[in-house]
């Protein structure tokens, strides 16, 4: 699933190309009856509301919301897009081949990993912005209110660039016996986090995916506040993570995948020179954990002897 970096990088690149650009027209193939009712355009009913309310209106800007991107259009519209486990927007000359769409152009769109196109916005200067989803699991919707307050959004919480060092600290111990690899995914408690920076983070901090909130102290925590903040960036520097789908507007693939220490890298040896461990993958609260078999342990916490 694209995460920060991964989104921030299709925010950048919709906000360096897009705004200013008219919606002339949309196209999807969602259709679904398992949808029927929902604010979601894979209802067919929902869909003609939405391609009413954004066909003539201009794109003006994009931002982020944890994993969400809000395309902010004139007349106080916002298109709402989680773009969910396989999906990516992508960014440039498309034509209609019977029911489906491919890239008019050469290049990185015609990579395969962009092939699966189920939602166009043609624009003005005859280019598209399109959303590639092999599994079709993400989420689009319109909003005429503030983005920020549609139930979607506002209990996503804040993510580790907005939140001070106290504000991190403080939200992760709301849980105070939560898994510290789950609670960093959780996006009610920090947002933008998911499987591969939890596991890039806790590798480089030496603490178990499992270990609970409660056995860390708040200088840990604050720890994990700054790597968090610093491999984010490193994530966004290298344009996001490339390990399955994720690819920029352009169509092309992040290089944050070759900066992996744990994401994926079962069996392999420990990268920290010293180290002789392992890296193992474990799932943990139904998630994929990937850590180092020597220098990632739990810690053990002497319970008080009865007086």
């Amino acid at each position: 699933m694209p995460e920060l970096p991964e989104v921030q990088t299709t925010v950048s690149g919709i906000n360096k190309h897009l705004p200013g650009k008219k919606i002339i027209s949309v196209w999807n193939d969602y259709k679904s009856n398992y949808f029927k009712g929902k604010e979601n355009i894979k209802d067919p009913s929902y869909f003609k509301k939405f391609e009413k309310e954004v066909v003539g209106e201009k794109i003006k800007k994009a931002e982020r919301r944890g994993k969400n991107i809000i395309i902010h259009l004139t007349n106080d519209k916002a298109i709402l897009i989680h773009m969910k486990m396989t999906g990516h927007l992508l960014y440039g000359k498309y034509k209609k081949v019977e029911n489906s769409w491919i890239p008019h152009e050469s290049g990185p769109l015609t990579d395969p990993f962009n092939r699966h196109i189920r939602l166009v916005f043609a624009l003005d200067n005859g280019k598209a912005l399109a959303l590639c989803d092999m599994r079709k699991f993400a989420k689009v919707l319109f909003t005429k209110e503030n983005p920020h307050k549609h139930k979607d959004l506002e209990v996503i919480a804040k993510d580790p660039f907005e939140m001070s060092r106290k504000e991190f600290v403080d939200s992760l111990r709301k849980k105070k016996s939560g898994r510290i690899m789950n609670i960093l995914m959780d996006q009610n408690i920090v947002s933008g986090i998911g499987n591969i920076y939890s596991d890039e983070i806790l590798w480089k901090l030496e603490i178990h995916p499992e270990e609970s909130v409660s056995n860390l102290s708040d200088g840990e925590l604050r720890k994990i506040w700054k790597e968090a903040r610093i491999i984010l960036k490193k994530g966004i520097h290298f344009g996001g993570d490339s390990t399955s789908d994720y690819r920029n507007i352009k169509g092309e693939p992040g290089n944050f995948q070759q900066e992996h220490r744990a994401y994926r890298k079962t069996g392999e040896k420990c990268p920290k020179k010293w180290c002789p461990g392992k890296i193992i993958r474990k799932v943990v609260g139904g998630r994929s954990a990937h850590f180092c078999s020597s220098h990632q342990k739990l810690k053990i916490v002497k319970s008080k002897k009865l007086r």
